[in-house]
């Protein structure tokens, strides 16, 4: 039934949650229990319309629920995620398969990551009165590259020196060790020195992650509809 109008729709709806989620959050940084329950309580009809079988489907969405859940308030508990945030996440892998959550998880990361940058920088320009301020602008070029940086090597992003070190790593292990730790070295580079700007403005910065997890989620969406591949199994 993976074709049929109630998938579809079923999609259309969680869209249009995730949607509302990301603007409560951003508008009040909070998103409702009422939506995260909804959201999770309509995934057994989901299954039902993709097909999926108690065992192991059923029960395997209901392991990487639990198990998101434990993860994230884990990160609750130490103030790094907020409880709806929590909440959206383990009804978001109700939906979604244990391969596709995984990715879902990397794109949420980015987006978080991207999002914590680029707050940063409007609130130290803010401060400073305009977006000319030097660290505005080192902040500004820091996120930049990081943006280039993991679109390029996640495939969004064609560039000619990603695509010749993947074809200089498809012949050489050290090379290929080299290629898989130059962006994270990059990136913690990129990091620590926001990190330091952050820490001398006493800048603290809380990203609305529900936008990042509701964003990670519409993109999959996005692309298992273009693709018109199937969302459960």
């Amino acid at each position: 039934m993976q074709n049929s109008p109630i998938y579809y729709g079923l999609l259309t709806l969680l869209a249009i949650a995730l949607l509302f989620a990301a603007g409560t959050d951003l508008k009040r940084r909070e998103i409702d229990n009422w939506l995260n329950l909804a959201i999770a309580l309509a995934a057994p009809l989901f299954w039902w319309a993709g097909g999926l079988s108690l065992w192991p489907d059923v029960a395997l969405h209901l392991g990487v629920a639990l198990a998101a859940f434990a993860v994230a308030a884990g990160l609750f508990a130490i103030g790094q995620m907020g409880g709806g945030d929590v909440k959206l996440i383990a009804a978001l892998a109700l939906w979604f398969p244990p391969s596709t959550f995984a990715q879902m998880l990397i794109v949420m990361a980015v987006l978080g990551y991207i999002l914590t940058m680029g707050l940063g920088a409007f609130r130290i320009g803010r401060e400073d009165g305009g977006v000319r301020s030097r660290d505005t602008i080192v902040l500004a070029t820091l996120s930049a590259i990081a943006c280039v940086l993991i679109a390029a090597f996640a495939g969004f992003l064609e560039l000619p020196l990603p695509a010749a070190l993947r074809s200089a790593a498809s012949g050489s292990m050290g090379v290929a060790i080299l290629v898989l730790q130059l962006p994270m070295l990059i990136l913690a580079v990129v990091s620590f020195a926001a990190i330091r700007i952050f820490r001398r403005r006493k800048v603290a910065v809380a990203a609305p992650y529900g936008v990042a997890i509701s964003g990670a989620g519409l993109w999959l969406i996005a692309g298992q509809l273009a693709a018109s591949g199937p969302l459960v199994g």
